[in-house]
């Protein structure tokens, strides 16, 4: 139980790093689009409540191999989604300093 607790705890830590990311970006870049940031935002958010919520409620509780698959496919998942956001910060971040 103490090792889902952690696993939440640093979902939330690296959406609170993006969040910084995001508004450092929207605060400092002064032609940064404004509603992208905002969307990207959002996006950060709803990517931590659905990982918060996939670690919390894992498949299989009673078979250990499946609980282990499951977790290992929450990592690949949550991996791929923060590149992907990482990409859109850096998109946005180019667009405005080029």
């Amino acid at each position: 139980m103490a090792k889902r607790r952690i696993l939440k705890k640093n979902i939330g830590y690296i959406a609170a790093d993006l969040t910084t990311e995001v508004l450092v970006c929207k605060m400092l870049l002064p032609d940064v689009n404004h509603d992208e940031m905002d969307n990207l935002l959002i996006n950060i958010f709803k990517m931590q409540e659905e990982f918060v919520r996939r670690a919390h409620y894992p498949d299989g509780k009673d078979n250990k191999l499946l609980v282990k698959k499951y977790y290992k496919k929450l990592f690949i998942d949550l991996e791929t989604e923060v590149n992907t956001i990482v990409k859109e910060i850096e998109e946005l971040r180019k667009d405005k300093q080029a």
